[in-house]
């Protein structure tokens, strides 16, 4: 404690250099919560997807080749989902009507714009890896009359609506059946409503589907977007993935295990390139304890020389000076963390209207901004604080 006390009266005898020094590393860590919560977010829409594509073998149009691609979703005539279902192995399919709740939706980097997600539930429910979507108020299936919808949390701020309210999609009214709780993953800036419901909105609302259903002998509707295909027990889902594809023409399928590879590889390469960006803004701040503690050292070489001739031994006064290095990088961690996440804060207000916040503030994220500093701090410290501790008594006595 007493070290503590006398390494803060040091930092306090040097105001403005150290109040600099600590303003550095407070721009750093901003930098890194700010890229950091980045991560955070892109990591827990990644990862939600990873949980609902590795339950599930996922089928779209032959034009889509991944499972990024399925999620945009390709069409899948009612034909195509008939002879999905007649596969050896497959238990249950559920196919998927996926769009835009806007014809033009605003679009926005590492966030989803509100999509409409056609599904059953209750074959939704029979994912291997998924639980129940958890519900904030109403419930959870709408009405299959098509006249109801469950909305996530951020499609629900974003329109001001709760259960009961009414929600215009596509020329179409629909009433709020359900509001579910905050995942920061995908289902947030979900709309969600029956298939059949949402296959006939969208054919409805595209001109395209609607003069493809109208030539003679087409045979097209339901139409989806992608399916869900999920094996029956016992059965292995890539054995089954491989039978599909054997099967079915014209469709791309997406095994579960090359869905976890895929989303895997994105997730490592993304948040690769966003902490390394916040990480080398901490180091090069950290070069100006570097700078502060050697001129710190060159200045006190008279103190420390009395230290050492008085008996102070060299780790003593290497403790000294690297602890107050380290203070000076709590410090700009205490600020940069307030300073990061009123930045947060601010953006995230900013965006939620053109879809999911951008942002996550999370606590390994708000521990990870308080101990990196100190640690690089310290380490950036004990150099300077080495060299002055292996100053011998006998040089020492020149300084005094």
């Amino acid at each position: 404690m007493q070290a503590l006390w006398e390494a803060w009266e040091e930092i306090g005898r040097r105001k403005l250099r150290n109040a600099l020094t600590a303003g550095g590393i407070a721009i750093g860590v901003a930098a890194l919560v700010l890229l950091g919560a980045l991560s955070e977010k892109v990591s827990r829409l990644v990862l939600g997807g990873r949980q609902f594509a590795t339950g599930q073998i996922s089928v779209s149009s032959a034009s889509s080749s991944s499972v990024v691609d399925v999620a945009r979703g390709g069409l899948l005539s009612a034909e195509q989902i008939v002879a999905l279902g007649k596969v050896e192995g497959v238990g249950a399919v559920a196919p998927i009507a996926m769009f835009p709740l806007s014809e033009t939706p605003g679009s926005l980097p590492f966030s989803l714009a509100p999509l409409v997600f056609g599904v059953d539930m209750e074959l939704l429910a029979l994912s291997a890896t998924t639980d129940p979507l958890p519900v904030r108020a109403g419930r959870l299936e709408p009405n299959p009359d098509g006249t109801e919808i469950v909305i996530g949390s951020q499609v629900a701020e974003s329109y001001a609506l709760d259960v009961g309210g009414t929600l215009a999609i596509r020329g179409r009214e629909f009433r709020v059946a359900g509001v579910l709780e905050t995942t920061f993953t995908g289902p947030d800036s979900f709309v969600f409503m029956p298939f059949a419901v949402a296959s006939s909105v969208l054919v409805d609302s595209e001109p395209v589907l609607r003069r493809l259903i109208m030539t003679p002998g087409a045979q097209v509707l339901p139409i989806a977007t992608a399916a869900a295909v999920f094996w029956e027990p016992g059965q292995d889902p890539e054995r089954v993935a491989a039978r599909i594809r054997d099967a079915v023409e014209t469709v791309s399928v997406v095994s579960p295990g090359e869905a976890a590879v895929q989303l895997g590889r994105s997730l490592l390469f993304l948040n690769g390139v966003i902490l390394g960006s916040a990480l080398v803004a901490l180091l090069i701040s950290s070069l100006a304890v570097a700078s502060t503690m050697v001129t710190a050292v060159v200045e006190r070489r008279r103190e420390i020389g009395l230290r050492r001739v008085v008996g102070a031994t060299r780790r003593q006064v290497l403790r000294q000076l690297v602890l107050e290095a380290a203070m000076l990088g709590a410090m700009g961690g205490v600020f940069g963390l307030v300073i990061g996440s009123a930045a947060v804060a601010a953006l995230n207000e900013l965006v939620a209207r053109l879809g999911a916040p951008v942002f996550l503030v999370t606590p390994r994220l708000v521990v990870a901004a308080l101990v990196v500093p100190i640690v690089l701090a310290a380490a950036a410290g004990f150099w300077p604080a080495r060299r002055a501790a292996r100053l011998p008594p006998t040089e020492a006595l020149h300084w005094v």
